[in-house]
């Protein structure tokens, strides 16, 4: 389930990978990575639209398409309720938009591609939300097992795993509601013109986002 977990940061890879720019005219990189972020995490899409990036729209599309990705990448083919599925959905919006960063300055290189400075606080939630789950699942595996040796009526193999994505669900959320972040720290965003297009670097975008999460407590 841990392993589920650490997919879900994959949302903003995807997210600006499926967002492109024609390489033609002035180019704001810094404003164009600062839309990409916003619509990504905030679900806002004003920069977006205002870059014209795309239309309102299409910003929301993008936005819902990519919360659907992490949900789908978090839960997996596991079969859990649509309304369990729902509160993962919320979960997962609550989490993004959460997320502390700024953009900096982009310098142009002599390649006609940008470098663009975004400083941001790592956010602290998977490590406590698994802390918290652990707790409740091992006190949820000894209720089990009491009525085992009662001769009781035990939950399915379904039930257990709906209760088991509900705890890891509730400990997410009491993990959101007393955040804290690490130190801020900075990495470089590169945006490249492949094909006269510009779009950011897949591995710098992806290492941003594992950056701006403790994901490494999902290892």
């Amino acid at each position: 389930m841990m392993k589920k977990m650490r997919k879900a940061a994959l949302l903003l890879a995807a997210m600006m990978m499926a967002t492109l720019l024609c390489g033609c005219g002035s180019f704001d990189a810094s404003g164009y990575i600062k839309a990409l972020l916003d619509n990504s995490y905030k679900n806002d899409s004003t920069a977006f639209v205002d870059q014209k990036i795309g239309t309102k729209e299409q910003a929301q599309e993008l936005y819902e398409k990519g919360i659907e990705t992490a949900l789908k990448s978090l839960i997996d083919d596991v079969q859990i309720s649509d309304g369990l599925k729902g509160e993962y959905e919320t979960v997962l919006k609550d989490m993004y938009k959460n997320v502390k960063y700024t953009v900096g300055e982009a310098t142009k290189k002599d390649d006609g591609s940008y470098e663009v400075e975004v400083k941001y606080q790592k956010m602290k939630v998977f490590g406590p939300a698994i802390e918290s789950y652990a707790v409740s699942f091992q006190e949820y595996e000894e209720e089990v097992d009491a009525k085992i040796q009662n001769n009781e009526e035990v939950p399915s193999d379904e039930e257990i795993l709906e209760q088991s994505f509900t705890l890891l669900k509730d400990g997410i959320q009491e993990s959101l509601g007393n955040l804290q972040y690490e130190d801020e720290a900075s990495m470089t965003v590169r945006v490249e013109l492949v094909n006269k297009v510009y779009t950011p670097n897949g591995d710098d975008v992806a290492n941003l986002e594992q950056q701006m999460f403790d994901t490494e407590a999902l290892k």
